[in-house]
Formats: C-alpha cells, structure tokens, sequence
C-alpha cells in the first residue's frame, strides 16, 4: 500500500475521506495510544466527493484492524453522532486495540448502511506504545465489539420476557389464590351453618323467598371457578417448546461447496428464544483477504427473528481467521470474508466452521 504520512485537518478534526482509494493508507497519530488505554475518542469529519461533507445520517461507522500480535480487533459502533449532515462524530476506540505494543500495518474504518451493509472502508494506521507502568492482563485476545453489544440486546430482551411470563404467572397465582379463598370461605360458611346444606338441619332465621325450585350441587360454581383458575396457572407455566430441536437447509452459493457433514439445527429455549448453530465443512471459493462475500443459505425459517443473530469469528487453518455476518436477520444469507492473508488467495479454502445465532419469536 501506498502511504499519506500526514492525516488532514478540518477545524480541528481529523478528515477521513470516503473516496480514498484502497491502495492508500492513512497513519493517524491521534490514534496512537499508550498500551492499557481504554476508551480513546477520537474527534472525526468524514468527507466525500470534493471533499464535501458526507452525510452520515442512518449509517454507523466501525474500526477493524489486526495488531502487532496478529489478533483481530473489531470496535463495534462506537461512534458519538455530533452532526450526521456535516459528518462530523466522535469515534471511540475500545481498550481491546490497545493491549500489544506496536503498530497497525492492516486497519480500516468501515462504513455501513441502515441494513448492515458495507458502503465504504478507509485504511489506516497507528501505533500502540509502550506504558510506564503498565500492568499486563495476560495476551491480546480477538475481540468483537458486535457480538457484545449483541449480546446484551439478546440478555435485555430475555430479562423483558422473563418479566413479562413473571407478571403473567403473577396474575394467574393471584386468580388461583382468590379462587381458593371463595372456596375457603364456603367450606367455612358450611362448617359454621351458616349455609344450608342437602343433608344437614337447616334452620332459615331470616326472610326467605324462592323465585324457582331448588336443584342442583350449589357448590358446583365454586368448584368449577377453582378448577379453571389452577388450569390456566398450568398452562401458563407449561410451554411445549422448550428443548426442541429442528433441522434446517444449508447450502453454498457463489462457488462456496457444502460437504455431507453440515448440520443447520434450532434448539429452542422456549416458544420466545432459540439458538441455532450451523457446522460442517465449506470449500470457500477463491477471495481476497478482507473481501466481503455471500457464502451461504440457510432456510429464511432458521434465521426467524433473526435481528438478534450475531457475527462469529472462527479461526481455522493456524492464523487464518474466517468473519462471518448476516445480510439481515431473517434473510437466510451469510457472508464471510478472511480477516488475514496467511492463506492462498487463487484457490479454494476448505474449512470446517462453527457459527450461531440467537432467534426471538414475539
């Protein structure tokens, strides 16, 4: 690659240029960071064709890189949106990029749409530097921004419906109770003569008057209130669901090959959550490293609510690590693409993988 030294300034913040072609790499030494940093901001201005203002409203922007020690980092969107229109925005960099000395020859800002998809990527470099007392928490470790931030959406939305089936059963318990507290007082009311009953004496002290003959279990709607109340507390508690296991397509496309042993299967948690997990082996056609890629289908229905799945790294093959994503939630399409160039880039890659994805049904 060929490399600009010097970044460029637009009052005060660092231009990132949208059009700058990929064979060129920018060093940006705001970037730089002492080893142990941990959330550096970084004031930015993206710019586009003329070096007008490129407009970042309804996209995000992320940081990918690989670091001194060969771990891929990925940032997450951290970004602080100060004007979409002018495209200028705080961008924050994770403690993740900071805990192996030296420098990011491979790192790119990408740029995605509303859909998830990359739009633009800007390479750059920086360096990580030694820290005077610096206190090591053992080696770099690859790091997702994504997965994190997806995962606490997926936890936020189990603790919703957790709080949602406990105040259902809540109302239910509390029907079941009333139901039990009549029936408690009639049985009462019986053993005190308070009601009259088929066999026993009945003495009739106040004024009474009988519109209709006098037939039938009196206690029956009692029974049958306490009866309904403690059957639908079951129902609520009981969930069909829960544990089972279905099995989906999965197959190549774009000269990606399946083998016989990939396996597409959805565990459910219950009627609300699930997990699917995709694995076997892939011939992964030829592509360049850090070339985005649709690879494979899965069946739209393994993917169902899909909008909580999460990119999984998977390294394979020594260093080659393998990034996959999903086009949308429920599209049944996964891309990947190299996120290193310890492999052949003119031949096919055979791989076996294992990725997943959260589901969520409302």
């Amino acid at each position: 690659m060929a490399t600009n030294p010097d970044e460029a300034y637009r009052n005060g913040r660092v231009v990132l240029d949208v059009t700058m072609s990929s064979d060129k790499v920018t060093r940006i030494d705001e970037m730089n960071g002492h080893q142990g940093d941990n959330g550096r901001i970084v004031k930015f201005v993206m710019v586009g064709q003329h070096g007008r203002p490129f407009n970042m409203e309804n996209k995000t922007l992320d940081l990918v890189g690989v670091d001194s020690a060969g771990k891929t980092k990925i940032s997450g969107n951290t970004m602080t949106m100060i004007n979409p229109s002018l495209g200028t925005l705080d961008f924050t960099i994770p403690g993740a990029f900071y805990q192996r000395v030296g420098d990011y020859d491979r790192a790119y800002f990408r740029i995605k749409d509303n859909n998830d998809q990359v739009i633009s990527t800007i390479n750059v470099m920086f360096s990580v530097i030694q820290g005077v007392g610096y206190m090591t928490q053992g080696d770099s470790q690859i790091y997702d921004g994504n997965v994190e931030n997806n995962m606490a959406r997926i936890e936020q939305k189990v603790a919703n419906f957790t709080k949602e089936l406990y105040s259902m059963l809540d109302g239910t318990n509390n029907a079941a109770k009333i139901a039990r507290d009549v029936a408690s007082s009639v049985l009462s009311a019986i053993n005190n003569n308070q009601v009259a009953t088929k066999s026993g004496n009945n003495v009739f002290t106040g004024q009474n008057t009988f519109e209709q003959p006098i037939s039938g279990n009196g206690l029956k709607p009692a029974y049958d209130y306490i009866n309904n109340a403690i059957n639908a507390a079951k129902a609520s508690l009981a969930d069909d669901e829960s544990g089972k296991q279905y099995d989906f397509k999965a197959w190549g496309v774009n000269g990606c090959r399946a083998h016989d042993d990939v396996k597409c299967t959805l565990i459910k948690f219950n009627k609300y959550v699930g997990y699917c997990k995709l694995e076997g082996t892939f011939d992964f056609p030829p592509m360049k490293p850090y070339e985005g890629m649709e690879v494979i289908n899965v069946d739209k229905a393994a993917m169902n609510g899909g909008i909580y799945a999460f990119p999984r790294l998977t390294a394979q093959n020594e260093n080659n690590v393998l990034m996959f994503d999903y086009n949308t939630g429920d599209s049944g399409q996964i891309w990947m693409h190299h996120q290193s160039n310890s492999y052949d880039a003119t031949k096919p890659d055979s791989e076996y993988i294992q990725i997943g994805w959260f589901c969520s049904w409302r």
